[in-house]
Parts: structure tokens; C-alpha cells; sequence
């Protein structure tokens, strides 16, 4: 069986691991030399890793902007992000509007080059419905850790929005939104991922990419299916978001 980790941090997961161990999946970098390191490390590895870059909401740094095109230009990147809203802490909020133009930024240049968005979405879906038009001229958009309910994950579908939704360990610790998600939403919008080595659960130093057996396992007994066939529809998901562009 083949795991498809949708999205983790490639950087900091080498500093946590002196024996780097992922599966093809995609990483995500936020600043020139994260990024820069990322490319460095994945070049080293045997797995198909998808590199992406974005202006994250919890550092909305536009001045990364001229980056960012640069290496649209050159064909340095699978997707771009993470990009988008959180409003998770007072300090966050006081810098929305900064987010919302990082966003609105990220938004156009993945329509503009017709590359995935990968979306990162605290307390904050509000946001994206207001840019629902935008959204639906990008390929496809991937949420990350989606922290909502079936239902607003269907209306995002039915805007007419290209959306895949992933889940990490939120449905290993009993979170009732992202279980109910992957319960009930279409097969074929699913995607599994580790946010490695972030989204620890309790007592965890650090969440190792390995872990992501331990969703498809989870994710298999929520669906009631084998988990050979979840694999089998969660690689054909990955590759239709990220790769049939």
C-alpha cells in the first residue's frame, strides 16, 4: 500500500529526525531560506515530494510577494501555500487585514499560473466564502486540517469551488468535526496528512511523518472500508488536486 501525506513541513521535520523518514506527499515553506531547504532536502530523497510556498496568515509578509513570483516564473513550485485566514488569537485578528491581502495575492497568482492553493483556515470561513469567485477559477484548492463541518465543507463544493479537504490527527483525538467529515463527505474529495511535525497529540513531542499510517488506519475504520481501497481512492485524490493541473 501506497500513503499519500497531502501536507507536512519537510524542514522542520529533519531538525526533529536524525533518520528522515516521509512518503510522497507535498511540503510546504513560508520564508526564502525554509524554502531554499526544502528544495535541498527533498533532492535527497527517494519519495515524490511536491514543493510548495506561500505567505502564511500567521505571518502575512507581503515583502515575500516578488519570492513567490519568482519562483512561479522559474517552475520551482507544485502548489502554493499555505495561505489564508486565522483568527485564532486576538494578535491574529488585529492582522486580518494583512491577511486578507496576503491571501487575495497567493489566490490570483494560483489562478493566474493555474497551480493548487493550499488553504490554512482558523476561525475564519466567513473569509473564504467572500472570496468564493476567486477561489473558483483556481484548479483546485486543498484545505488543509479543514475545521469544519460536512455541511460548510458541501458549500464550498457547491460555489462551485474545485475543493479537497484533508484530515490529520484531529480524527485520532476525537475531534467531532474533522471525524464527521471523513465519515461523510464524498470519497473523492478526501486527503490525508500529518502537518508533521506539528498537530502533536497529548504527550507528544513532536508528530513524526510515519503517523500518517495511523490516519489512513483511522480513516479507514470511520469509512468502513479496507484500507488498501482508502490508499488506492487517497493517491487518485492527491494526484488529481496537486498534479492534473
Amino acid at each position: 500500500m501506497i500513503f499519500y501525506d497531502s501536507h507536512f513541513h519537510i524542514v522542520q521535520l529533519a531538525q526533529k529526525e536524525e533518520n528522515l523518514k516521509v512518503y510522497n506527499g507535498c511540503s510546504c515553506a513560508h520564508s526564502k531560506e525554509e524554502f531554499f531547504l526544502q528544495e535541498k532536502l527533498v533532492k535527497n530523497l527517494k519519495q515524490k515530494i511536491l514543493l510548495s510556498f506561500g505567505l502564511h496568515p500567521q505571518n502575512p509578509d507581503m515583502t515575500l510577494a516578488p519570492f513567490l513570483e519568482q519562483l512561479i516564473s522559474e517552475n520551482r513550485l507544485n502548489s502554493i501555500g499555505e495561505s489564508g485566514f486565522d483568527l485564532f488569537t486576538d494578535y491574529f485578528k488585529s492582522h486580518f487585514e494583512e491577511q486578507k491581502k496576503a491571501f487575495v495575492f497567493c489566490a490570483e497568482q494560483a489562478a493566474f499560473a493555474k497551480l493548487p492553493l493550499v488553504i490554512h483556515n482558523r476561525k475564519a470561513l466567513d473569509a473564504l466564502f467572500a472570496n468564493k469567485n476567486l477561489l473558483s477559477k483556481i484548479p483546485s484548492v486543498i484545505f488543509h486540517s479543514f475545521a469544519f463541518t460536512p455541511r460548510e465543507a458541501n458549500e464550498l463544493l457547491k460555489k462551485g469551488i474545485n475543493a479537497y479537504f484533508s484530515f490529520g490527527k484531529a480524527i485520532l483525538n476525537g475531534n467531532k468535526k474533522s471525524i464527521a467529515c471523513t465519515k461523510e463527505l464524498p470519497l473523492n474529495r478526501l486527503l490525508f496528512e500529518t502537518d508533521a511535525p506539528f498537530q502533536t497529540l497529548k504527550g507528544e513531542a513532536f508528530t513524526s511523518a510515519q503517523q500518517i499510517i495511523l490516519v489512513y488506519k483511522q480513516a479507514a475504520l470511520l469509512r468502513e472500508i479496507d484500507l488498501s481501497e482508502l490508499c488506492e481512492q487517497a493517491e487518485n485524490n492527491f494526484k488529481l488536486a496537486f498534479l492534473q493541473n
